[in-house]
């Protein structure tokens, strides 16, 4: 189970990283972004069907970043240019269909078979106490902390970050005292869709790589960023990597190997109920 819960943390560095993309995604542009994976999906197909016409693996890497970033950009585009107005909840639905929509180009444009995506990170980096740890888990996880530790940093230090934050806080003021809000807002959806690009480039040679079920990765992603309550960037990192940790320890007990897949609904469950305990224990009283 050690093992298994080690090699989880491939999955959990990712949940991690698509979790802190959610959370930036409600604190800095007010919208629940279920699109997330789905962008990221873009730059990872993109890449592969390069990589598989004989360009260099880091020149189709690059690409694929390239083309993640443009396709955000534009969703963050068409979000500030038509919904600046929308609350949260109508900007979340519209990702929905951001969602939906980017799934049905993706078949479109790359086909519905899985695809065998290349990558450099699959084996194993140590062993520690006849434990295995794989490249994979250790770039993953250290993005996680790296991301998490480089964004606190970025918001509390830079100019830039202060600007967001005046942006989600105080929309109206800040666009009153000159900032530029549909340059930023374009720019985050734009970052955090490469950001979204380079976690599943890792863990998509490690995996299932069709179009599905690497979009619906945003499900544990959502988990994690609850965790966090939408709020906390090292509450979200936690929880995506015990998420993974948990589902890789399942996956070496045959009983309950087959509900692996469930945990992420169970925690967004779990959570929800725990949230609203106040409300409840006001009621029953």
């Amino acid at each position: 189970m050690l093992e298994g819960a080690i090699a989880g943390l491939t999955a959990g560095g990712a949940y991690a990283v698509l979790g802190l993309c959610l959370t930036l995604m409600y604190r800095l542009g007010r919208v629940v972004n279920l699109a997330q994976a789905a962008i990221g999906v873009v730059g990872v197909y993109t890449m592969s069907v390069l990589a598989d016409s004989g360009v260099p693996y880091a020149v189709a890497v690059l690409a694929g970043l390239v083309a993640a970033a443009l396709v955000a950009a534009g969703l963050g585009y068409m979000m500030g240019r038509w919904f600046a107005e929308a609350g949260t909840d109508q900007r979340s639905a519209i990702a929905i269909a951001y969602l939906v929509g980017l799934l049905a180009v993706e078949y479109l444009v790359f086909g519905t078979d899985p695809r065998q995506i290349p990558g450099v990170l699959g084996g194993p980096l140590a062993t520690v106490g006849g434990v295995t740890i794989t490249q994979a888990a250790a770039v993953c996880v250290a993005a996680a902390v790296l991301i998490t530790a480089g964004v606190s940093v970025f918001l509390a230090r830079t100019a830039v970050g202060l600007r967001l934050r005046a942006l989600s806080q105080r929309p109206t003021t800040a666009e009153l005292m000159g900032i530029p809000s549909r340059r930023l807002g374009v720019g985050l959806w734009a970052v955090t869709g490469v950001l979204a690009t380079a976690v599943l480039l890792v863990v998509a040679p490690q995996q299932n790589s069709d179009q599905l079920s690497l979009g619906l990765m945003v499900i544990p992603a959502c988990a994690a960023a609850l965790v966090g309550g939408f709020r906390s960037l090292v509450g979200t990192a936690v929880g995506g990597l015990a998420l993974g940790a948990l589902q890789g320890a399942l996956a070496h007990v045959s009983q309950l190997q087959e509900f692996r897949d469930v945990v992420p609904f169970v925690a967004i469950l779990a959570i929800l109920l725990w949230s609203q305990r106040g409300e409840v224990w006001d009621a029953a009283r």
